[in-house]
């Protein structure tokens, strides 16, 4: 299995950002990234977002989307 998560190291834990399931050890490579602004991070999760399937919405649905939006 090679997979990349995001995760943040406070100095002494590394929290990962997902869960990942593993069975049991593995080996890991942990990358410091020097970035501070978050665009690895925010590329990351826009990458996400664009890798999901499309729902279907009814005609209706958007109708009332729209209208919640605008009150």
């Amino acid at each position: 299995m090679l997979r990349s998560v995001i995760g943040v190291y406070n100095g002494n834990k590394l929290a990962l950002k997902e869960k990942v399931e593993v069975k049991g050890s593995v080996d890991v490579l942990v990358t410091f990234l020097k970035e501070t602004d978050f665009s690895f991070q925010k590329k990351f999760l826009l990458k996400r977002l664009l890798n999901r399937k499309p729902i279907k919405i009814t005609p209706f649905k958007v109708k009332n989307l729209i209208e919640e939006g605008r009150k």
